[in-house]
C-alpha cells in the first residue's frame, strides 16, 4: 500500500569526487621531494656516526681492540654517507627524466627552450 515510501528510504550513494589527474611534473617534484628528506636524513645519520667513531676514538686510549672498532665505525659511516648520497643522485636523475628536464639542453626562466 506504501510502496512510495519504502522507494524513498533507498540511499543512492553520492557520485565519486572527480579530481585532475596527477602530472609529470607534480610526480617528478614528489620524488624530487622524498629523495631529498631521504638523503637528508642519512647524511644526518652519517655525520651523527662520525661523530660517535671520534669519540670512540678518543676514549680508546692504547687499546688496540677500541681503536679497530672505532676506526671501523668511521669506514662505515663514510661508506654509508657515499651510498647516501650516490642514491640521492640517482633519485634526482629519475626525477628529471621523469619530467624531461634531464634532456633539456638550454633552460631559460624555467622553461626549455632546446
Amino acid at each position: 500500500m506504501f510502496r512510495f515510501l519504502e522507494i524513498a528510504q533507498i540511499v543512492i550513494p553520492p557520485p565519486p569526487v572527480a579530481g585532475r589527474g596527477l602530472t609529470l611534473v607534480e610526480l617528478g617534484s614528489i620524488i624530487a621531494l622524498i629523495g631529498s628528506f631521504l638523503t637528508n636524513i642519512g647524511v644526518l645519520f652519517a655525520i651523527i656516526a662520525i661523530v660517535i667513531s671520534g669519540i670512540m676514538y678518543m676514549n680508546a686510549g692504547s687499546s688496540p681492540e677500541a681503536i679497530k672498532k672505532a676506526q671501523a665505525w668511521f669506514k662505515n659511516a663514510l661508506l654509508g654517507a657515499l651510498i647516501v648520497l650516490g642514491v640521492g643522485v640517482i633519485i634526482n636523475t629519475i626525477a628529471n627524466v621523469v619530467t624531461r628536464e634531464f634532456f633539456c639542453r638550454l633552460s631559460i626562466l624555467g622553461r626549455c627552450i632546446f
